[in-house]
């Protein structure tokens, strides 16, 4: 099968979730002896299964268009698959195509949306710590509320609306992307990673290390995780927190941090990738304390690190982490919810081992990168791979 995928993000020049999927999906398409190819901005110069096209980000569904026109004249896709909005010029001449009965109209159109911007929109506003504003939303995440949030939403409907199959990482996502941009044909398929192997087994350390990886902004409630920290802290010398990535809320965390003036507290920023998988080796404990999120793959990683999982019921996170079996979920902006549950965890080495270890037998049992890339091979492989227009109409589950 030849597809095409196209996304704007693609490692190592971008770790993002979206992607790290694509990445992973390539590689196992790869595997199992099919013809992938990735249209993004930038790759390494030795992947050969990914065209960089380079330029802004801004004009990249365009120029997405013109090469994908190019590669499918050179060698026909069978299916050309879009992630987020960054391929809704192709998709408009995909389905433009099929009016004129042209070559790229038929060809099975995907869409992979993690989000509903409509909700992350909302999700950009004051954040509370036990009913208390601790922070407010940097000037660039109000230009992101109130420009660039609808104009993706917009982009996000036409691109739902337009596939012959719409594919969310969590149910809850799939209800947001019904809801919000009117989709039809949708199939709920995880994220995934591949699960390595089995880590080694943490010896017991004086201290217990607290992990939180993702972009310093607004909806991650990095505040309320310092807030929470600082309140543990106070009450026992043995814990710390390290704190990875960079964003535009790095300036408020620092004074936040300042202001309480709490010991024990690693803010990183952005580090390389095989930084991350080290720092992941040496925690205990990984905590994600966002108010919205789509099926965020930190989880996935950690999950496959061997740690037990500390993150709030929102979104997806709950599809995700079993509460009480691989790990804890507690209540978004809930702070002093957050400092029990990181007392509880860092009381008890035992416990945090048998999460560490549930957690990974659930990610092989259903995120694993091969069960995903099966699940999106057999949507593709529907009415032959050819046209959606014979896709069974209507919202279908997850192929196991």
């Amino acid at each position: 099968m030849r597809v095409l995928q196209i996304s704007t993000t693609y490692p190592p020049a971008d770790i993002s979730g979206v992607g790290t999927l694509v990445l992973e999906l390539r590689r196992e398409l790869e595997r199992t002896g099919h013809d992938p190819l990735v249209i993004t901005r930038s790759a390494p110069p030795d992947d050969r299964a990914a065209l960089a096209i380079g330029g802004r980000r801004l004009t990249f569904p365009l120029r997405a268009l013109a090469a994908t026109l190019r590669a499918h004249r050179g060698k026909p896709f069978d299916v050309v698959h879009v992630h987020e909005s960054d391929g809704v010029v192709v998709a408009a001449a995909v389905r433009i195509a099929r009016l004129f009965g042209r070559p790229l109209g038929r060809v099975l159109l995907g869409a992979t949306l993690q989000v509903s911007y409509r909700q992350e929109r909302l999700a950009v506003r004051p954040i509370l710590a036990d009913g208390v504003v601790i922070s407010r939303p940097a000037r660039s995440e109000s230009v992101f509320r109130w420009l660039r949030a609808p104009f993706h939403a917009l982009l996000g409907r036409w691109t739902a609306r337009w596939a012959d199959v719409v594919v969310a990482p969590s149910a809850a996502t799939a209800r947001e992307l019904e809801r919000d941009y009117g989709a039809r044909r949708l199939r709920v398929i995880a994220n995934g990673v591949a699960p390595g192997d089995e880590p080694a087994v943490r010896p017991v350390a004086a201290t217990t290390t607290f992990l939180s990886v993702g972009r310093l902004r607004t909806r991650k409630a990095v505040g309320v995780l310092l807030e929470a920290f600082d309140r543990l802290r106070r009450e026992r010398q043995d814990v710390e927190l390290v704190v990875i990535g960079d964003g535009e809320l790095r300036s408020v965390i620092e004074a936040q941090l300042a202001r309480l003036g709490t010991a024990g507290v690693r803010l990183l920023g952005a580090v390389p990738r095989d930084q991350i998988a080290r720092h992941l080796a040496a925690a205990d404990v990984f905590v994600l304390p966002s108010i919205y999120e789509g099926f965020p793959l930190a989880i996935l990683e950690a999950m496959a690190a061997g740690l037990p999982v500390l993150a709030t019921r929102v979104s997806g996170n709950p599809e995700a982490v079993d509460d009480g079996v691989s790990g804890l979920l507690v209540e978004p902006e809930d702070a002093s919810g957050l400092t029990r549950a990181m007392a509880h965890l860092a009381g008890d080495v035992e416990l945090r081992r048998a999460m560490g270890r549930r957690g990974r037998r659930i990610l092989a049992e259903r995120f694993d990168i091969r069960r995903v890339s099966a699940a999106y091979l057999a949507l593709w492989a529907e009415s032959d791979g050819i046209l959606g227009a014979a896709l069974p109409a209507g919202r279908t589950g997850a192929p196991e």
